[in-house]
């Protein structure tokens, strides 16, 4: 899924990057979310992919294309993991292809968190768990920092 699909909150000098596949509605996603500043300040650059886990046509589905035609979609996105309902919108959007492209990838809960070179890390983990796992797995920094 190429970038322009993507929803980015990234820090300047990115040192990683992680892929989620994120539920609007999902706990552990909003955890994650909720901490997004700490994860960009480590140097960690979390792109969001959409996986409705109620499926297509669903209120996280309708949530999610809500999100996307938003726009600031950023700000939508952090407004609707606090829990706020987003401004129905309709628009042309990825989350049906982002959707089917977690079915594809083995995605079977939310968070699902995987690297750069497609390995599969799992769900959520705090900031500091984060950088510890990209570097026992050895990801390649993004840049020398």
């Amino acid at each position: 899924m190429p970038t322009t699909k993507r929803v980015v909150f990234a820090p300047d000098k990115p040192k990683y990057k992680i892929t989620v596949f994120t539920d609007i509605d999902c706990g552990y996603c909003r955890k994650l979310h909720s901490q997004i500043a700490e994860y960009n300040k480590r140097g960690i650059e979390v792109d969001y992919l959409f996986f409705p886990r109620s499926g297509l046509n669903s209120p996280s589905y309708d949530k999610a294309v809500s999100v996307w035609c938003a726009k600031d979609r950023n700000a939508a996105f952090t407004a609707a993991k606090a829990g706020k309902t987003p401004a129905p919108l309709k628009c042309d959007n990825p989350v049906a292809d982002e959707y089917k492209l977690g079915a594809q990838v083995g995605v079977d809960g939310t968070p699902t968190i995987f690297a750069p070179d497609g390995t599969k890390i799992g769900g959520y983990l705090s900031p500091d768990e984060m950088v510890a796992k990209l570097e026992n797995l050895g990801v390649a920094k993004l840049a020398d920092n």
